[in-house]
């Protein structure tokens, strides 16, 4: 019996059913106390002896200001009566206590999740600001780039609207430049007009008055072959930048020395030394457009031509595996370096020009590099010992 109360922490007493029900009670009230447990209300009935002759009972007592309970089975074994009794505090001051904690517990809940909410909803809505405020300088064309670091999407819809953000940077300022370029040129072709008609107009109000001395016509007649062949070359130029290439396969060997044969009582009459470097057994086989580079070809040598301060022009051309390049050089004297990118501007020239039977229009270089940009190729001037070298390399 006394294993089984430790092993239990129960307490267990018994006594003989024997005398009035008083007695009994008492008896098993003494068996209690003997072992530490004061009963203040404690009975057993007369109908619980009964039950007893059937089942076990089991009893809740009320000890009242003792503030506890006593848990009670009644067993009967043949004629003796075994109590195990178990001590219950009563629970309202434990539930008070329980209570109390989780009204703290819950309390301090509610401000932990409050804060999380805020530090979450403000690390969700920051970046969303910003990128509001990033949208908001890019439509007012003040474009930059947000860093927002979060491995989420919004992390990715700020990598794709810096990309937007770079990409309409660069094309707003090609659309700037492109119209600069514009304007540029509209003053250029303005300018280069304007002294063509005022050459006509003072010769044809010259006929008007009675001056004509017989070539006054023929003045007229060459400045309208000048404003015509300027307006030719612009509309050229123009269909140039949206025609689409018609390639075949050619020899730009065969190609140059057609090109350049029809230069040559020019280059006699210049005194100019021309020397065409090609390998005659070579094969110089390209994919172009060739009408275009006819054009290109036709522009560079009457450039080299109007150029060249030492009379003397050399064309080569070089094979390496499947690459073709081109070069054509002549002197031009001490220039700055810096010079070379503005001659790709229409009408923009280094210095006069020193063949009047080659004067152009000043376009023959924006139409070379149109025509090569259309077939994105490699391509430029170099400056070397004084002399002015274009290359441009077919692969």
């Amino acid at each position: 019996m006394k294993q089984i109360e430790e092993e239990y922490a129960v307490t267990i007493v018994y006594s003989e059913i024997s005398g009035s029900l008083n007695q009994l009670n008492e008896r098993i009230k003494s068996e209690f106390e003997i072992k530490k447990i004061k009963l203040n209300k404690f009975w057993i009935t007369e109908s619980t002896l009964n039950t007893l002759q059937e089942k076990s009972v089991n009893k809740i007592y009320d000890q009242g200001v003792s503030k506890y309970k006593v848990l009670t089975k009644f067993i009967k074994i043949d004629n003796t009566i075994i109590a195990i009794g178990l001590p219950l505090p009563h629970m309202e001051e434990a539930i008070v206590i329980i209570n109390k904690f989780n009204i703290f517990l819950m309390t301090i809940s509610v401000i932990l999740i409050i804060f999380l909410v805020v530090i979450i909803s403000k690390k969700i809505t920051r970046p969303l600001e910003s990128l509001k405020n990033l949208s908001h300088d890019i439509a007012n064309l003040k474009f930059r780039k947000e860093e927002i670091k979060t491995n989420d999407e919004v992390g990715e819809l700020a990598k794709s609207i810096n990309i937007m953000s770079e990409k309409l940077e660069k094309a707003h300022g090609e659309i700037n430049d492109q119209n600069n370029r514009l304007r540029e040129l509209m003053s250029d072709v303005s300018h280069e007009l304007k002294t063509p008609l005022s050459i006509v107009k003072v010769y044809e109000q010259g006929i008007l008055d009675g001056l004509d001395d017989g070539t006054f016509r023929d003045v007229i007649e060459e400045q309208i072959e000048k404003m015509d062949l300027l307006i030719g070359k612009l509309l050229f130029w123009t269909e140039l930048e949206s025609s689409s290439l018609n390639k075949s396969t050619f020899d730009l060997g065969k190609k140059v020395i057609a090109v350049t044969g029809k230069y040559t009582l020019i280059l006699q009459e210049n005194c100019i030394n021309f020397s065409l470097n090609i390998d005659a057994g070579e094969d110089y086989f390209i994919s172009a457009e060739q009408e275009g580079i006819d054009v290109v070809l036709d522009n560079l040598i009457t450039n080299a031509i109007k150029y060249s301060n030492d009379k003397r022009i050399e064309i080569t051309l070089t094979k390496d595996n499947n690459t073709v390049k081109l070069t054509i050089s002549n002197g031009v004297g001490e220039i700055d370096e810096n010079e070379l990118e503005s001659i790709w501007r229409p009408f923009y020239v280094l210095e006069k020009s020193r063949s009047k039977e080659l004067s152009g229009t000043g376009l023959g270089l924006p139409i070379i590099k149109t025509i090569l940009d259309n077939h994105n190729l490699d391509f430029g001037f170099e400056l070397k010992n004084n002399r002015l070298v274009f290359f441009v390399t077919f692969a």
